[in-house]
């Protein structure tokens, strides 16, 4: 299970002609269009029986919706990921991650405690020799987020969206 960001159908077709540009470049694995999203918080496995007090923590969040402009790439050569990633951070980002983290925290249930890094995974296996190109910025208008429950199988992984919460707008608060 993971929160995440869900692009729309704009910010996923962006995404995806970024990722293939990156992909003539580095070559690698392409992330599939339908699964490209941005990682709040990574749950990791959950008991079944913990899933509603989970989506029930998620709901009471109340946190502004906001723009994250993805506007660089970058390859890490030590796990071979290239993907998108913002040169600013929204302050509105980071306050959510930290919300979702205090949640799980008063539940008990454990999560990847990483410093946060805002990033898109674009491609795996990626050659990350050559220098990132510059790109076009792509303007992500987030007004919701996601509870996404991840399966592996031959093909990879399926994603199933197991709750959505909206932020709230300015014009709401």
């Amino acid at each position: 299970m993971f929160f995440a960001l869900w692009p729309d159908a704009a910010v996923r077709d962006a995404l995806d002609r970024l990722a293939g540009a990156l992909h003539r470049l580095r070559g690698g694995r392409r992330t599939r269009a339908e699964t490209l999203h941005l990682t709040l918080v990574f749950v990791g496995n959950l008991l079944r029986e913990r899933l509603p007090a989970l989506q029930a923590a998620a709901a009471g969040i109340q946190a502004p919706a906001f723009t994250l402009t993805l506007d660089r790439t970058d390859c890490c050569p030590h796990n071979r990921i290239a993907h998108a990633t913002a040169s600013q951070t929204p302050a509105a980002l980071l306050d959510l991650v930290a919300a979702l983290e205090q949640g799980l925290d008063g539940l008990g249930i454990p999560f990847d405690h990483r410093p946060y890094k805002a990033h898109v995974t674009l491609l795996r296996k990626a050659d990350c020799r050559r220098a990132n190109p510059p790109i076009a910025p792509i303007d992500w208008h987030a007004r919701e987020f996601v509870l996404v429950e991840s399966a592996l199988n031959a093909d990879g992984a399926r994603y199933a969206i197991q709750g959505r919460y909206p932020l709230v707008s300015t014009a709401q608060r």
